[in-house]
């Protein structure tokens, strides 16, 4: 991508973000972005920015093998249900207002893509600290912005994102808070009890637990924020062997299973469930 298309890509998110070293607002001189301060993050050709590159990549676990099995289990349907849903949930909160969207940990950004397909009115940017994961997200033609950067430290301006998306994704609710408007809310996704159950069945003996319980990060988030909206995605899809090899692979569940372990496995259907939470901060 040519620096002078990213900058202009990246000129109307301008007024929502800001320098993560010192906090003051950007200018982008076609270049780079160079806060008020004299901050400075090259633009990349590659279609981002890095605003965290003190950050060692070499120690991410989640690497570019994994996002394109994530890629491609994202094209072959399975988490359609998902974004329908959180569509559907936009679509009752703002109908058809323009507004700003935060995807956080956004990985190699199907979500934010998929969005900005359904919204383009819509002012979305992805989030993530892996490097891998945005030069994924980048790679894809969207009116979406990505960024590398530190989820527990956003480079976003205070009370300027109007929702803020967290899909399968530690959330800082500090943060959260902070760049939420006034009247901002959160959507957060979280897995069900039976989330890639065939995958914890086939890799059980290297696992700590069995099962998956939900019930303490959603009391967490029920501590930190009002949910107001509640689904329930559920459904068991078959799986290809090629599928299947995806699924293994794209899991933190089989991080520390080597891929001769993980070619013995191969799940003939696969559970997503997942709970959709639409919340707003406490007041």
């Amino acid at each position: 991508m040519k620096l002078s298309v990213l900058a202009t890509k990246l000129e109307p998110m301008l007024r929502i973000m800001q320098c993560p070293v010192c906090a003051s607002p950007f200018l982008c001189d076609g270049q780079s972005l160079r806060c008020t301060q004299n901050h400075c993050f090259d633009l990349s050709a590659k279609g981002y920015v890095n605003l965290a590159p003190s950050h060692v990549q070499s120690k991410e676990k989640y690497d570019q093998a994994l996002f394109e099995s994530r890629r491609q289990v994202f094209e072959d349907g399975f988490y359609t249900p998902v974004v329908s849903c959180i569509h559907s949930m936009l679509q009752n909160r703002f109908a058809d207002q323009s507004f700003s969207l935060l995807d956080v940990g956004c990985g190699e950004g199907y979500y934010a893509r998929e969005l900005s397909k359904q919204l383009p009115n819509t002012k979305i940017l992805g989030v993530d600290l892996s490097r891998d994961a945005i030069m994924a997200a980048a790679r894809t033609a969207s009116t979406a912005n990505f960024l590398v950067a530190n989820l527990k430290q956003l480079p976003i301006a205070s009370s300027s994102i109007d929702l803020v998306l967290d899909v399968l994704t530690p959330a800082d609710y500090t943060e959260f808070r902070r760049v939420l408007s006034p009247d901002g809310e959160l959507i957060k996704v979280v897995p069900g009890n039976e989330y890639l159950k065939e995958v914890r069945e086939a890799v059980s003996g290297h696992l700590r637990n069995d099962s998956y319980d939900n019930s303490q990060v959603v009391s967490h988030l029920e501590a930190q924020m009002q949910i107001i909206e509640r689904k329930v995605i559920h459904h068991t899809m078959p799986l290809s062997p090629v599928q299947a090899k995806h699924f293994l692979k794209m899991t933190p569940m089989t991080f520390s299973i080597s891929d001769e372990e993980l070619a013995l496995h191969s799940p003939a259907a696969i559970t997503i469930h997942m709970e959709v939470l639409r919340c707003r901060a406490k007041s």
